[in-house]
């Protein structure tokens, strides 16, 4: 049975490698929220890179930073090439989540169950074929929960504490979820060496000195490079225990956040559910093998939710995937503490069927189907698609024309719009203007008024003006004296072009006027001085 549940442990890894390897290959364009992080990658210096602040409020650790740009310096700056690194982590995680839960349970496939909950989640999958740092965070979570697990119960080894020890003086410089767990982390780990005679008390603190002070100096420059983008507090604003929110309403709403999409629970009975994965960190501690280090499994999320209490840290969304698989290897536990208790009462085989009902069960409440997959990829997550827009530009680009996008767009140009080769100098943003008055007629800066030709290139996922399309409030203010000569919707994308003269017969709407501003290089200010107008 061992060597049956081994395969079907090893199969459930390849099947989340196959999906995410899948992601990648599809060579995806850039989304808006890479799209903000890739500029910088594009255009800054080594120095500027990793010293910070990067453009748009982005915030990433220093390390992972590094990985991307030698990545880039071997492999260029494609699509693929900057997702590489997110790919690779994002596939070990399942490997190490595998070995994790392997650690936990008795009967051997039932660490599939974490790994199958990992292989279609729809976060987990979407950011291991993204340019971001996510996977990053879970796959050295894991490993220093997999180390921890391995240094409590073996015996004394030189080689795993070397490893320990340079992981934690290591991992806070490339994942900031690694920097908030491994403190609870490392002196769990400390107390149980120092109970149980490996070292003495002045030994660990010897010991943990160095990689103390390497988490420190990591924490405070992430503090440093925070503080430089006002936007990150007030965006993660609901995620952290500050303002005036209840607090048992914003209980509320984070752990039934976290349940939905970061553990995919249905939405009916998410925080119930929740009691899933504490029920098997209480099997995993009565159980005498597995009591010193249970509480391992639900320390990352601990610490998470300590951090976001403080208002230190969001506890919500890609932010704490982190905590993720620990959780699931708990379900396993729980599932595997279920076969042994039926299979003492009723016999071997009953046991294995309960444990059969109990996975299905799950997969009924908390397991992401295929189909539900797929639909997420395709409509939820990175659904924009500026390259082929903006390759659709430049393919038809004339002398004199000028490019308008929504602030919001204006990372999209400095990506792909340089890229493609599009002059800058000729590109601009649009943003509602202060006094907000809906008229016809709205006045129009001259670099704008002389071109021969507009281009409006806006996505629908940015408003330009709230609860209204983008494309609706690019075109508005021009319509009474300009018309609309081409339309079209390019993977949600809209792509106008304008010419002189207004539509014949067409009475002009009332519109929101809009103010103008060069889109800038990577680091323009976001709020950048409007151009004059007529």
């Amino acid at each position: 049975m061992g060597n049956v549940g081994g395969l079907v442990v090893w199969a459930a890894v390849l099947a989340g490698i196959v999906v995410r390897v899948a992601l990648w290959w599809q060579d995806r364009a850039f989304w808006r929220d890479e799209l903000a992080l890739v500029q910088s990658l594009d255009a800054y210096p080594l120095r500027k890179l990793l010293g910070g602040p990067l453009a748009d409020t982005q915030s990433a650790p220093p390390g992972w930073l590094l990985l991307e740009r030698l990545v880039s310096l071997g492999l260029g700056t494609g699509e693929r090439a900057y997702r590489l690194i997110p790919l690779l982590l994002g596939c070990g995680t399942l490997v190490l989540v595998a070995l994790l839960a392997r650690r936990f349970v008795r009967h051997t496939w039932t660490a599939a169950i974490p790994v199958l909950a990992l292989a279609t989640l729809p976060q987990l999958v979407f950011y291991s074929a993204q340019a971001k740092q996510y996977t990053t965070d879970t796959f050295l979570v894991t490993a220093m929960l997999l180390v921890a697990v391995g240094l409590i119960r073996g015996g004394p080894s030189r080689r795993l504490e070397i490893g320990w020890y340079a992981l934690l003086a290591v991992g806070p410089w490339l994942s900031h979820g690694f920097m908030l767990a491994a403190p609870l982390v490392a002196l769990w780990v400390g107390i149980f060496q120092w109970w149980r005679g490996v070292r003495s008390f002045l030994g660990v603190l010897v010991r943990l000195a160095g990689p103390g002070l390497s988490l420190l100096l990591a924490a405070l420059w992430a503090r440093h490079l925070t503080s430089l983008s006002p936007a990150f507090e007030s965006y993660w604003a609901p995620f952290m225990r500050t303002g005036d929110s209840g607090f048992l309403s914003w209980n509320h709403f984070v752990w039934e956040d976290f349940a939905i999409r970061e553990l995919g629970f249905a939405r009916s009975g998410a925080l119930a559910l929740l009691a899933l994965p504490v029920l098997g960190v209480v099997v995993a501690f009565a159980r005498r093998w597995s009591r010193s280090t249970a509480v391992l499994l639900v320390l990352p999320l601990v610490a998470a939710y300590l951090f976001a209490f403080a208002g230190m840290y969001p506890f919500g969304r890609r932010l704490v995937l982190f905590c993720v698989p620990g959780l699931l290897v708990a379900l396993a536990v729980l599932v595997d503490a279920v076969i042994g208790v039926v299979s003492r009462a009723r016999g071997r085989w009953v046991g294995q069927a309960a444990g059969l009902v109990g996975v299905v069960g799950l997969g009924l409440c908390a397991w992401t189907t295929p189909a539900r997959l797929d639909l997420n990829l395709r409509y939820q997550y990175g659904a924009d698609d500026y390259r082929i827009a903006l390759q659709f530009v430049e393919s038809r680009w004339k002398q004199g024309d000028v490019l308008v996008m929504g602030n919001g767009d204006r990372v999209a140009f400095r990506v792909y719009g340089v890229r493609l080769g599009l002059p800058e100098e000729r590109a601009y943003r649009v943003r509602p203007v202060p006094e907000g008055t809906r008229r016809v007629g709205c006045p129009l800066p001259a670099e704008i008024t002389s071109a021969g030709r507009i281009w409006l290139v806006t996505g629908d996922a940015v408003p330009i003006f709230p609860d209204e399309r983008s494309r609706h409030s690019a075109i508005s203010p021009f319509l009474d004296r300009y018309r609309r000569v081409y339309f079209a919707d390019k993977g949600h994308v809209s792509i106008q072009v304008l010419l002189p003269g207004p539509a014949d017969g067409v009475a002009p709407p009332p519109a929101g006027c809009l103010s103008f501003a060069p889109v800038g290089p990577a680091g323009a200010p976001g709020l950048a001085p409007a151009l004059p107008v007529e």
